[in-house]
C-alpha cells in the first residue's frame, strides 16, 4: 500500500537538494512585501549572490518568454517580468542544478519544460490573458514534480519507469499506481512550501487535472493544452510517449481558435530551428 500524502509531503519536504531555498529568499521576502517595493533594492539583493544571479540570468533568457534581445542584469529582469517572476526564479534557483545533473536519469525533460514554457507563454497571450510570462514561468515548472520524484522516491521511479516502459501509458498513470501521487501533487507541495503564489502553484499542480471552477482556471488551462502541443511536436522529453487528451472545459474557457493554436506552433518550430542552428 502507497504512503499516505501526508507522509509522501513530509518526505519531500524534507529532502535537502532541491527544497532548500537560497539564504537570501528571507531578506527579498522581506523587501517585496513591503508596501511600496523598491525595484533598485530587490535588485541589488539579488546581485550580491553572482551564483544566484547567473542561474536567474541563464534561464530569463532560454527562450522563455521570447524576449528578442538579452536580459543583462536582474533590474532589468524585475521590470520586464515583475516582482513574482523574478522570485519565482530565484526561489526555483536549485532546480536548475538538479535538472543539469539529473540530465541522463530525466533526458529531455528540461528542453520539455523549456518548450512548455514558451508555448504556454504565446497561448496567454492569445488569450488575452494578463502577465503571459507569470504563465510561462509555470510553464517552465509544470513538471518539476516528475524531478522531485525522482530524487526523494529513487525507488518508486525506477518502478514508474518499468511500469511506463511495459504498458506505455502516461507517467501520470504510473505514478498513481506506485507512489499513490503524482508529480502535480508533488510538486505543489514544495511550491507551497517555499511560498508561492497561487497563481504560480495551481497550473503546475492541476495541468493534468483540470477543472473549470478551481481558482486560476484560465492560467492553468493555457498549461494544460501548451503541455500537449509540445508533447504532440516531439520537443523533449515528458517521460512517456502518449499525448494527453484536451480537456474540453479547458478548450473551451480559452476560447481559441485552430488558428491560434498554429501560430504557437509556428512559433515553436522557429525557436527549435533557432536552438539549432
Amino acid at each position: 500500500m502507497p504512503p499516505s500524502h501526508a507522509e509522501l509531503r513530509a518526505q519531500v519536504e524534507r529532502t535537502t537538494t532541491i527544497a532548500t531555498v537560497p539564504h537570501i529568499v528571507a531578506s527579498l521576502r522581506a523587501l517585496m512585501d513591503a508596501p511600496s517595493p523598491s525595484t533598485a533594492d530587490i535588485a541589488e539583493e539579488i546581485g550580491k549572490d553572482q551564483v544566484l544571479t547567473a542561474k536567474v540570468l541563464k534561464v530569463v533568457n532560454s527562450g522563455f518568454c521570447g524576449f528578442n534581445r538579452p536580459v543583462t542584469t536582474i533590474r532589468h529582469a524585475l521590470v520586464l517580468l515583475g516582482l513574482d517572476v523574478v522570485r519565482t526564479l530565484v526561489v526555483g534557483s536549485s532546480i536548475i542544478d538538479v535538472f543539469a545533473e539529473r540530465s541522463g536519469m530525466l533526458e529531455g525533460l528540461w528542453e520539455h519544460s523549456l518548450a512548455t514554457a514558451r508555448a504556454s507563454h504565446d497561448l496567454a497571450a492569445a488569450a488575452r490573458i494578463e502577465k503571459p510570462e507569470e504563465v510561462a514561468v509555470a510553464g517552465l515548472l509544470h513538471d518539476f514534480g516528475k524531478l522531485l520524484i525522482a530524487e526523494c522516491f529513487p525507488d518508486a521511479y525506477l518502478e514508474i519507469r518499468r511500469v511506463v516502459q511495459a504498458r506505455d501509458c502516461l507517467q501520470i498513470e504510473a505514478e498513481r499506481e506506485v507512489l499513490g501521487a503524482t508529480h502535480g501533487d508533488v510538486g505543489m507541495w514544495l511550491l507551497k512550501k517555499w511560498s508561492l503564489p497561487s497563481k504560480l502553484v495551481y497550473p503546475v499542480a492541476y495541468h493534468n487535472n483540470f477543472h473549470p471552477v478551481r481558482e486560476f482556471a484560465d492560467r492553468t488551462a493555457v498549461v494544460h493544452l501548451a503541455d500537449i502541443l509540445v508533447r504532440a511536436k516531439g520537443v523533449g522529453n515528458a517521460g512517456d510517449k502518449q499525448i494527453p487528451a484536451l480537456d474540453p472545459e479547458a478548450w473551451k474557457l480559452l476560447d481559441l481558435t485552430m488558428d491560434d493554436v498554429a501560430h504557437v506552433s509556428r512559433l515553436l518550430d522557429a525557436e527549435s530551428a533557432a536552438a539549432f542552428a
